[in-house]
């Protein structure tokens, strides 16, 4: 991971931004979730892992990249945005290939995906904010209008 700066922010997280900090919310309680992988067996975080991949972060960063990526000038920015999707996703393939024990690698995961949702939020959106006209920010809004944010369900709930 790339070390993270400070960007001026204005007060609040534009509403158009809005779909990606829910979802963000959704990503933090499955990365707590993983901090307690040791619970559960390497067969049982793997589908858990999988399951989040497949069904929410997959669509997360190809919505993301669709909506911003091409706003992004600033290049240390958006080498950082795109390096840690491309860390998360390998880390996930290698979790999913795995035949050994996979609980580090779990809460690895777990970890590279805070890192990357402060770093989105405290640096990257505030970036957006900060340098991109209100209409463009409300393109990016309509265009993330269709995306309903539910939260991930699985069984068995090993951190509980």
């Amino acid at each position: 991971m790339m070390a993270t700066r400070k960007v001026n922010s204005k007060s609040s997280r534009s509403e158009h931004l809005y779909v990606f900090s829910h979802e963000h919310h959704h990503g933090l309680i499955f990365s707590v979730r993983l901090k307690k992988a040791a619970k559960a067996d390497s067969n049982t975080l793997r589908r858990y892992i999988g399951d989040f991949w497949k069904n929410y972060l997959v669509s997360h960063f190809a919505n993301e990249e669709e909506a911003f990526l091409h706003f992004l000038s600033d290049a240390e920015l958006r080498e950082q945005f795109v390096s840690e999707h491309k860390q998360i996703s390998a880390l996930q393939n290698e979790i999913e290939i795995s035949k050994g024990d996979i609980v580090e690698k779990a809460i690895q995961f777990g970890e590279l995906i805070t890192q990357h949702i402060r770093f989105e939020e405290r640096v990257l959106f505030p970036w957006l904010q900060d340098n991109l006209s209100n209409s463009e920010l409300e393109k990016i809004g309509l265009a993330l209008n269709e995306i309903e944010v539910n939260s991930h369900i699985f069984d068995p709930k090993f951190w509980e």
